[in-house]
Order: C-alpha cells, then sequence, then structure tokens
C-alpha cells in the first residue's frame, strides 16, 4: 500500500512537471499570422539584425551576425558554411527604399576578427551620435564605443570596457557618454555550462553598471537578464526576462542601483525592449513559441516564429495601461528579438534570421 501511495506521488510529480514544461515552452499554442499594414523582407541581411535603435532623425543602428560560444555546434558549423560575420548595419527610416548598408569599422586598435556584436544602444550626445555594443570575443565578452561618422558612413572605435564582473553580456543601455547599464545574461560563456545553468534555473545573471571607472553590481541575482532599455525620461529601467516571460520594472536610485517596482507577465518570451520616445510605449521583439525558438536557436535552419507587441505605460513610466500585438509571424520571418517604430515604420530584427519593414496603420 505504500509503495502504491508512493508510486503515485511520484506520478503526479512527474506528470505535473511535464504539463509545466509543455505550457512553458508553449506546445499547445496556435500562432495566428498579422502584420500591422504592408511588410517586406529586408535584403541585404540574412544572418540577424539581433538588436536595433534608431535615432530622433529615423537613423536605424543594427547589430548582424551574432555569435559566440554559447551558441552550440551545429549553429556554428551553419555559421561557417554560409560565411557569415559580424557587422554593424545602418537603415535610414526617413528613406526606406535605400535599404541596408553596412557600416565600415576605423580605428587602429579595433580587432574584427571575433567581431561578433549583441546589443545596442545609442546614445545623441551634444551632436554626436554615440554607440554602445555588446560584443562575444573568444576569450571574454566586452561592451565597445563607437562615434557614427555620417558623412563617410563610419564608426570610429573609442574604446573597450570589460572587467571581472563582466561575464555573459547580453543588452546594453547608455545613460551618459561613458556610463551605461548592461545585463549579465548568465555566468558561463561555454556552450553546454550555460545550457545546464539554463535548466537548473541558475540565477547567476544580474544587472551592472559602469560609472566611468568600473563595473558595479545593481541589481539581485537574476535569472536570464536579457533586454536593457531606459523609460522616455530614463528615472525607469525595464529589463526582460525569460523567467515567467516577464517584463520588469526597476526604478533607478540616485546611486545608480536599481529596485524593482513592478512586473507584468506576457505570456511570451520577451527579447530586447525599445521605448518609443515619442509615446514612451515599450516596443516588444518576443519569441512566441517556445520550443521553436530553441530548436531554431539551435539550427538556424528551422522555423523558428515572430512576435511584436507594444506595451502601453502610464506617464511614469513604471505601470502597464495595455498591450497591443502588431505583429505574429511564422512564415517569412524568424526569431523576432528587436523592433523600433519611427513615424509609423517599423523594423523588425531577428536573432539569426532575416529583417523585416513594415507600415504600420493600426496605432491611432
Amino acid at each position: 500500500m505504500i509503495l502504491k501511495t508512493l508510486f503515485g506521488i511520484v506520478l503526479a510529480l512527474c506528470m505535473t512537471f511535464i504539463f509545466k514544461i509543455v505550457m512553458f515552452l508553449d506546445y499547445h499554442k496556435t500562432l495566428w499570422n498579422h502584420r500591422p499594414g504592408k511588410c517586406h523582407i529586408v535584403k541585404g541581411i540574412d544572418h540577424g539584425s539581433e538588436d536595433m535603435q534608431t535615432t530622433t532623425s529615423g537613423l536605424t543602428f543594427i547589430t548582424s551576425g551574432i555569435n559566440g560560444e554559447l551558441f552550440g555546434p551545429v549553429f556554428q558549423e551553419h555559421y561557417k558554411k554560409q560565411k557569415a560575420r559580424g557587422r554593424i548595419m545602418l537603415f535610414n527610416m526617413e528613406k526606406p527604399k535605400d535599404g541596408v548598408k553596412e557600416l565600415k569599422i576605423i580605428g587602429n586598435n579595433f580587432n574584427y576578427d571575433d567581431f561578433f556584436p549583441h546589443g545596442i544602444s545609442v546614445l545623441e550626445d551634444r551632436g554626436k551620435v554615440l554607440l554602445f555594443i555588446v560584443v562575444h570575443r573568444t576569450k571574454e565578452d566586452t561592451v565597445e564605443k563607437f562615434e557614427f561618422l555620417e558623412k563617410t558612413l563610419e564608426l570610429k572605435h573609442l574604446k573597450t570596457y570589460t572587467g571581472t564582473l563582466v561575464h555573459l553580456l547580453n543588452d546594453v543601455a547608455a545613460t551618459g557618454p561613458d556610463t551605461f547599464y548592461t545585463t549579465n545574461f548568465g555566468y558561463y560563456r561555454d556552450y553546454k555550462a550555460h545550457f545546464l545553468e539554463i535548466m537548473l534555473g541558475l540565477r547567476f545573471g544580474n544587472v551592472l553598471y559602469f560609472d566611468g571607472q568600473d563595473f558595479i553590481i545593481v541589481s539581485e541575482p537574476t535569472f536570464l537578464a536579457n533586454g536593457i532599455a531606459l523609460s522616455k525620461y530614463g528615472r525607469i529601467v525595464y529589463i526582460n526576462s525569460s523567467e515567467g516571460k516577464k517584463m520588469m520594472m526597476y526604478k533607478r536610485e540616485a546611486n545608480n542601483k536599481l529596485t524593482k517596482v513592478n512586473e507584468i507577465e506576457l505570456d511570451t518570451f520577451p527579447d530586447n525592449p525599445v521605448v518609443d520616445p515619442q509615446t514612451g510605449d515599450v516596443l516588444q521583439g518576443c519569441h512566441p513559441i517556445g520550443f521553436k525558438a530553441m530548436q531554431h536557436l539551435n539550427n538556424p535552419i528551422d522555423p523558428g516564429a515572430s512576435q511584436v507587441l507594444m506595451v502601453h505605460m502610464d506617464k511614469s513610466g513604471a505601470n502597464v495601461t495595455g498591450v497591443t500585438e502588431l505583429f505574429s509571424d511564422d512564415l517569412e520571418l524568424y526569431g523576432s528579438s528587436v523592433a523600433t517604430l519611427y513615424k509609423n515604420r517599423m523594423l523588425i530584427g531577428t536573432v539569426c534570421h532575416k529583417m523585416m519593414y513594415c507600415e504600420v496603420n493600426i496605432l491611432g
């Protein structure tokens, strides 16, 4: 009798665990494809447009060709066969028909050999456009700082940031010409160790702040701290975490440390948040079907799914007033990671696939 009871308990626990995994990875979900207006794939990007940010004049800077030790052997082999490489691209929202252009990086000390860009933050400072970019290099992760030279379409490399607290970086949010927040996605950079870290649900991630001198830890330990962005007025910091499919809101304290004030579950895997400078609302590039995202990121030729949400915020930037789905697709665009909006024109980026341009006709 006791053995039967124990067996029943174990079976119930196993079934509960399996049910949670099935629900978490979205095996139960159906994706309905829809678009906010006319959309088309932008030629010239085939190996990802993982993160992007748009200036007040409509210039959109895009990271392409993400790679690193955190990706598995199938991904690496695909990357080599396709002869993909890390690039920074430019798309002018004012002239969408011009398409996308690659920016040349100049600087005597810049190393192109293992340049695999990930997150990006653009800062307009006293007439200059500065780019802060997370880069996965062979031996370490770094944040690289550039100045955009518009006349020659070049990026001038200015500085490299790294330190003992830097482990596996994901995204960056500039707060000044030499200060920024960045997310530690986890501790281990190796694919197998990183996968084990995820499976065990270890809270080895966090948020770092570079104060002009060094990195400091400014958040509690976090599971998979992903994309990061500042609110319209810079008082709130938005951070995405795959745990619970959450977007989290943190208040910036006087010492730049972060205090969580709110969070929202989105029933999708949010990747990179981008704040609309006009409304303060947050565009979220999302992975709506978890198991498809895992398959696609393991092998880029496997189909993934894409989704873009507009998370509407109140004036404080800390409270959500509603959520609008702008885009949903698993036919042409796989693995959406980010979206940016400018004058009802939207770009949607992916981790390792293509990039899409859309006219947005459904927002007031």
